[in-house]
Parts: structure tokens; C-alpha cells; sequence
């Protein structure tokens, strides 16, 4: 339950108690070090001997070539998720503060908020898409490029990449960033730009502005229900359709490349998703914990 449903709001305003989490645990130089180094070492480590065994199965026959792109998917997605197990121990090893600290005020997970930001960002994305295609008039594609074995595999790994994002970002950099900056506009500002520049050019040219604004949708949205649940379920629903329907797409039309007209729909999107969720958690949320 959160802080305006108990009758207890921050005067500060919403988001500080979910930011001053961070005030839990040892804030040292050292600890920020050491996760850190924890957080980009190991994925390294396992991208690097996961893509050797790869090429080396490849270059023997061992593993057919048109499997190789599945298998270097699932790899990034595995290394994203291995980011997130490194930082989970250092939260818990350097920062001596539980790794829930990361996801909530209350240290919990709520389920029905995963299911709230799942189920309303997976029909707005459905919307689009049908919407997309009546507009264009184009042909639904075939189907995915990739077996339906590989992309299961792939989109089971999915909900655990997107709760390792989130946890990182709009989790430990945003509380981090509260330690130095009292601006929550500046911290997700700056978490923000770090996402966006971490995917580079994944998407064109628009793919550094589109990821920024869905990243300062994130934080508002995170900091306004103090809590990570919601945009985890977003995220999950987004990579799902990323992976499935963008892989789909590509069979038919050629590279998902990202445009203005992407951006502005994501605006569209950003404050949809912000309104229902609001209503929806109030309604499933807040109502049955007062009860």
C-alpha cells in the first residue's frame, strides 16, 4: 500500500520515500564501486564465453547456422538478466540493504500491479498495431522469422530482462542520483539519457529520443506509485511485442526502424498508460489493502 493510500504522502511530495530507500544501506564510494563493477564485469564475462561456445559449436556443425541469430538473442536477453542477478548481491553484500529495496517502499512484490502494467500496455500496444495496419492497408505478416521453439525460449526470458532493466535504471541509478541530486526532474533526466544511450542506434536515428521519453514515462510512473511493479509489467509487454510482433513485422516489411510519428505515439501511449493504471491501482490495489 502505498504512502497516500495509508494517509501518511511524503510532504516532500511523491517519489522521495521510494529515492531515500537508498538511505537504508551503506552509500560509500566503495559500494557503488563494487556493484558497479559486479554489474558490467559478469555480464561481460558471460557474453564473452556464451558466444565463444556459440561460434565454436557453429564453426564444428554442432549447431546449424539459422539458429545461431536465435541463440545470440537469447544470450543478450540471459546477459541482461545476469546484470540484474549481480546487482541484486550487491545491494545485498556492499550496500547491506535488501534487494527489494529496489522494487518497493513496503519490500514486496505486488502481483496484481505486474499484471495491471502488463495487461495495459499489452492492449494499447494490440491497439496500435490493428489501428497501424487498417490505416496502411498492408497484409498481416505470416509469422516470425525465427522458430516458434527459439522465440518461446526467447519471450519466457523476457519478464526477468525487463524487471533486470528496471531494476538498474529506475531503481538503483534513480535512488543513487537521489543521493546527489534532490531534482526528481534531474534524476530522470539523467536516467533517462543513460538508457537511451546504452541501446545506441538499435532502432535509427529516433532511437535515443523515443528511449529517453519512455524512460521519463517510467519514472514518472515508478515514482508516482512509489514502486517498480508497474512499469516492469509495462516493460515485459513492450520487449513481448519488441521481440514477437517486430519479428513478424520484419518477415513482411523489411528493419523496424523507429520515426517521429513513432514518437509521438509513444506520447500518446505514455499518458494513456499513466491515466488507466492510476485508476486500475487505485481500484485493485489500494482499495483491497484498505480492506
Amino acid at each position: 500500500m502505498t504512502a497516500e493510500a495509508e494517509g501518511t504522502a511524503d510532504p516532500r511530495g511523491y517519489g522521495w520515500a521510494f529515492i531515500d530507500l537508498a538511505a537504508r544501506g551503506i552509500n560509500s564510494w566503495w559500494s557503488y564501486t563494487a556493484t558497479l563493477l559486479r554489474v558490467i564485469l559478469l555480464p561481460i564475462g558471460f557474453i564473452a564465453l556464451s558466444f565463444t561456445a556459440i561460434y565454436a559449436a557453429a564453426a564444428r556443425h554442432l549447431l546449424p547456422q539459422s539458429q545461431v541469430p536465435a541463440i545470440v538473442l537469447m544470450t543478450a536477453f540471459a546477459s541482461v538478466i545476469v546484470a540484474g542477478l549481480a546487482l541484486a548481491w550487491g545491494i545485498e553484500r556492499s550496500h547491506r540493504r535488501p534487494w527489494r529495496s529496489l522494487v518497493s517502499t513496503d519490500l514486496r512484490l505486488d502481483w496484481r500491479r505486474l499484471a495491471i502494467g502488463a495487461g495495459v500496455e499489452g492492449a494499447l500496444l494490440g491497439l496500435l498495431v490493428c489501428l497501424s495496419h487498417w490505416v496502411s492497408g498492408q497484409p498481416w505478416p505470416p509469422g516470425p522469422s525465427m522458430a516458434w521453439p527459439a522465440l518461446t525460449a526467447i519471450l519466457l526470458f523476457v519478464p526477468f530482462q525487463a524487471a533486470c532493466e528496471e531494476m538498474l535504471f529506475r531503481g538503483y541509478l534513480t535512488q543513487a542520483l537521489g543521493r546527489l541530486v534532490r531534482s526528481r526532474i534531474a534524476i530522470a533526466l539523467a536516467v533517462g539519457i543513460v538508457f537511451g544511450a546504452l541501446h545506441f542506434n538499435a532502432y535509427g536515428r529516433w532511437t535515443v529520443p523515443y528511449l529517453l521519453v519512455l524512460s521519463l514515462t517510467y519514472s514518472l510512473v515508478s515514482l508516482r506509485d512509489e514502486r517498480l511493479e508497474l512499469t516492469i509489467g509495462a516493460h515485459a509487454a513492450t520487449n513481448w511485442f519488441g521481440v514477437g510482433a517486430a519479428d513478424a513485422l520484419q518477415t513482411a516489411h523489411g528493419a523496424v526502424e523507429l520515426n517521429g510519428l513513432a514518437l509521438l505515439g509513444l506520447v500518446a501511449n505514455g499518458a494513456v498508460f499513466y491515466a488507466a493504471t492510476r485508476l486500475l491501482v487505485r481500484m485493485f490495489c489500494e482499495r483491497q489493502a484498505g480492506r
